[in-house]
This record gives C-alpha cells, sequence and structure tokens, in this order.
C-alpha cells in the first residue's frame, strides 16, 4: 500500500521506542534499510542531494531542533507535494509492469501445456494429484513459492520454514482461488494470475501494480470448511398475561 509520510514517522516512532541505547549497529542499520524499503521512502525517488536533505531533518530532530513555526501550514503543503512524487513514480512502475506483462503472455501462448481459462487464468499441470479437488469453499493446505514475471520470489512456504501453508480458498486473490480449483490432492502445478485477477493497481509490498503472479504450488491437503451451526428455533414468548376485569 502507499504510505505517507506521516506514517512512515509513525512506524518509526513506534519502533524507536523499543530501542534500547546499545543496540547493536547492525539492528539499526537493518531498521532504517525496512523504513526506507517499506514505508513509501523509495516512492519518492529521492536524488542523492534530496536523500541528504532528508538526512539533515532527521538529524536536525534527534538534535532536539523545534518543527518550523508554520508547520500548520507548511504541512499539508509538504505533505500534498511528497504524494504526487510517490503516485508519479507508483503511476511510471504500473505503465512497465502493464507492458511487461503484455509480452509476458504472448510468449506464454506459444509454450506447450498452457491451459487457459475465461476468466484469464492460466495454469500448467505439473503433476497430477489423485485426491480429491479443492472447492471454492474449501479449506487447503499447501506449499507454494510465488514469483513475479522477471524471477523475483516474493513470497513462499520456504520462507516459513517449509512448513505448508492452510487457510480457506474465500480468503485469497480470486486467480489463486481458481488456480487451486484445478489441482488435486497430492498434485503440483504452476499458476499464471493476470493482475485483474491478483492485486490489479494496488501496491503490495514486493509485487508492484499491475503484475503477472507465477505460483508454483503443490496441494498436500483438502478438507471441507466447518459446518456452520445454525441457533435451534427459540420458542414464542408466552401472551402477557391481561387482568381481569
Amino acid at each position: 500500500m502507499k504510505k505517507t509520510i506521516l506514517a512512515t514517522i509513525a512506524a518509526a516512532a513506534a519502533f524507536a521506542g523499543s530501542v534500547s541505547a546499545d543496540t547493536n549497529k547492525d539492528y539499526i542499520k537493518t531498521f532504517g534499510m525496512m523504513m526506507f524499503e517499506r514505508n513509501g521512502l523509495a516512492d519518492l525517488e529521492l536524488t542523492s542531494e534530496e536523500f541528504d536533505v532528508l538526512v539533515e531533518g532527521m538529524k536536525d530532530s534527534f538534535q532536539g531542533k523545534k518543527m518550523p513555526d508554520n508547520i500548520q501550514e507548511f504541512g499539508p503543503k509538504m505533505l500534498q507535494y511528497l504524494s504526487a512524487r510517490a503516485e508519479a513514480k507508483i503511476a511510471k512502475d504500473a505503465e512497465k509492469a502493464e507492458a511487461q506483462a503484455a509480452e509476458y503472455w504472448k510468449s506464454l501462448e506459444k509454450k506447450e501445456g498452457i491451459n487457459k481459462t475465461p476468466s484469464g487464468l492460466a495454469y500448467e499441470i505439473i503433476e497430477q494429484g489423485k485426491g480429491e479437488t479443492p472447492k471454492e469453499d474449501s479449506t487447503v493446505t499447501i506449499k507454494y513459492t510465488g514469483k513475479l514475471i522477471d524471477g523475483t520470489v516474493f513470497d513462499s512456504t520456504d520462507k516459513a520454514g517449509g512448513k505448508p501453508a492452510t487457510f480457506p480458498l474465500a480468503n485469497v486473490i480470486p486467480g489463486f482461488r481458481e488456480g487451486l480449483q484445478k489441482v488435486a490432492k497430492g498434485g503440483k502445478a504452476r499458476l499464471y494470475i493476470p493482475a485483474k485477477l491478483g492485486y490489479g493497481k494496488q501496491p503490495v509490498p514486493g509485487i508492484p501494480v499491475n503484475s503477472t503472479l507465477i505460483f508454483d504450488v503443490e496441494v498436500i491437503d483438502v478438507a471441507a470448511p466447518a459446518p456452520q451451526e445454525i441457533p435451534a428455533p427459540q420458542a414464542a414468548p408466552a401472551p402477557e398475561a391481561k387482568p381481569a376485569k
């Protein structure tokens, strides 16, 4: 998601409150990298000179210097300027991702063994499963690796020590939900999810807008949804007694 500068400051303040004076330098450096990459600062596309000015402002605050006296008037203008820069970066990335995706899907059409659904999802069965096939309301246990078309891995069960993930299909993006319904228990497949069935124009950490997503999946288990308890009908209340006349 797009982060405003205020969100960046809030995230930094929340973390800084838990950092002790004797924290290892590596922790502080890594935290700085996390702030830059995960809080929208990269979207500003600062020049080296502008970044030095940003660091200068942080140093001023660290040294106890006060905010400008006109911050009430200056602040909204600052946020408007920085938001415009971030939005321009997002728009440029979206256009680039869309063009790359178009070329990728053209090349995919020439590949054998690719199935395509009316929604635009493409999938390739790597290994046929012999068990139950998930339904839209199933809960599945799977191993998976999610990549961008340039090969960048943005998510994987390997990052959790290789432990399979379990979740209801109803809770995932449309392309992933539809694709897993093509793979029986014990099977493996590769899903090609167009942006419209993924995150579309919504920026997600590690996933540029308009990105085609590629998932290698292995279905470990399929479970039916837990039955919902239907409350027993309540007896109608007895009519209120009327006083005798």
